[in-house]
């Protein structure tokens, strides 16, 4: 979104591969345009700032309260939490696509181009007909894949459900390891 003068242009998301679709409303009020186009902004600055607030004032207090040592261990048990919540999300945001995709995705069959770095790129096109490129370590001359038809680049192949389950399984038992590890000390 971009605000200019009384108009406000919007342009929409489209494939690297395709001209993007731009709608511009005109003769609105400076104000409004501007104010239309600030909330994502602000939504941003709101979201680090309920961070880094609350995150500072507890650094803080455990270096008043406790002593030097807490506030400065507190960092490295906040970088690792962090890290451990980004990858949960990751995980979590995988195995979703993994259920989705197949039932509400567009399957295709994509065929084996070339081996990179211990791993075979497939190659498939969308609706559009644009081509795009998926990496695995898979050994087939061709894979079934299913996107995203809103953003084709999002892709999964097709497991079986015991493969599937395994590895949901398998991360849970990790984290759960993980945690039940950090609780004994």
């Amino acid at each position: 979104m971009y605000a200019e003068g009384r108009s406000v242009e919007i342009e929409l998301v489209a494939p690297v591969e395709t001209e993007p679709v731009v709608h511009r409303v005109e003769d609105v009020s400076e104000a409004a345009a501007t104010a239309f186009a600030a909330p994502r902004d602000h939504r941003t600055k709101l979201l680090v700032a309920g961070i880094a607030v609350p995150v500072l004032t507890l650094d803080v207090f455990l270096g008043v309260a406790g002593r030097l040592e807490y506030a400065l261990t507190f960092w490295l048990a906040f970088v690792v939490t962090a890290v451990g919540v980004l990858l949960v999300g990751d995980m979590g945001r995988d195995l979703y696509r993994m259920w989705r995709l197949p039932r509400h995705g567009i399957t295709v069959t994509a065929e084996s181009w070339h081996k990179a770095y211990g791993s075979r790129v497939y190659r498939y096109r969308d609706t559009t007909g644009v081509l795009h490129a998926y990496e695995t370590r898979s050994v087939l001359a061709s894979k079934e894949l299913s996107y995203d038809p809103r953003d084709p680049k999002v892709v999964i192949h097709h497991e079986d459900a015991p493969a599937r389950c395994g590895m949901a399984g398998g991360g849970l038992y990790e984290i759960g390891r993980l945690v039940l590890e950090a609780l004994r000390g």
